[in-house]
């Protein structure tokens, strides 16, 4: 095994416990808007399909679903997967979930609009995998349709200072207490952020437990993703700096593209 098959499958530790990952993640949907606005361009108010990619536990999917969207869901981790269909059977969400590799998928479908939330992008950790990630999106994309997703911008802020310097706190499900810390270091030869999680586990008989999970990211640079999108078959149509569609700047927290194919 090389290092980055090692990397790839220690980048899903995290999404084995989506209990826990929903714990982390509860709240956000500061991307909610933008995707409905190119959902209903694109796909029209009950339009579709739409095709959630490393969809996680139905965050995105889910409510684009209530809303009356013809959604497919696709996310490699089981365990996401299977949470999400039970999330989705509690609301009343009708949602096709696939349990897929967004890199040798086939559904032998295409979609109006594909979208890779939260930052997903930076999990695929080198050329080859940023390239066969297009080419599948490419082959389930429609001519007219568009494919979004986001990534985080490789300012200084974003490579060298931690998302949460001090502890986080938290109660699960089952009222006990979470407390997580990080570190993280930048590896500038491979651009790869490699981070470090230490949780602490608290239950209701004052016992802890404690574990370590490990994330690799990605970054890629604005001038080196025109590039990869072009000559992996894709124009530009759109490109914001953060999700009120700011246009991108050197300080800009994100890079979110919104593409097309090219012929």
């Amino acid at each position: 095994m090389n290092d980055y098959e090692h990397l790839d499958q220690e980048n899903l530790e995290e999404f084995r416990d989506p209990d826990t990952y929903d714990l982390l993640d509860a709240g956000y949907m500061d991307d909610r808007a933008v995707i409905e606005q190119w959902a209903q361009s694109l796909g029209g108010p009950l339009g579709g399909p739409l095709l959630d990619l490393a969809c996680g536990t139905g965050r995105m999917a889910i409510p684009m679903a209530l809303r009356g969207y013809d959604m497919t869901a696709v996310d490699i981790v089981p365990e996401m997967v299977e949470w999400g269909r039970q999330k989705a059977t509690r609301q009343g969400a009708v949602i096709e979930w696939v349990v897929a590799d967004a890199r040798t998928f086939h559904l032998q479908q295409q979609f109006s609009f594909i979208f890779m939330l939260c930052n997903a992008w930076q999990f695929f950790l080198t050329r080859a995998d940023q390239e066969a990630l297009l080419a599948s999106v490419r082959e389930h994309l429609r001519m007219e349709g568009c494919f979004l997703f986001e990534t985080r911008n490789p300012n200084p802020h974003n490579l060298l200072e931690l998302r949460n310097p001090e502890p986080q706190h938290f109660t699960t499900s089952a009222g006990e207490r979470l407390v997580t810390t990080q570190e993280q270091y930048y590896d500038p030869m491979t651009q790869i952020q490699h981070y470090t999680y230490y949780h602490c586990l608290t239950g209701q008989d004052g016992q802890s437990r404690e574990k370590t999970k490990h994330t690799a990211l990605r970054y890629v640079y604005p001038q080196e993703m025109e590039a990869l999108l072009h000559y992996n078959g894709f124009r530009i149509r759109a490109c914001y700096g953060d999700w009120e569609q700011a246009p991108l700047t050197a300080d800009s927290p994100a890079m979110i593209y919104v593409c097309e194919r090219d012929g």
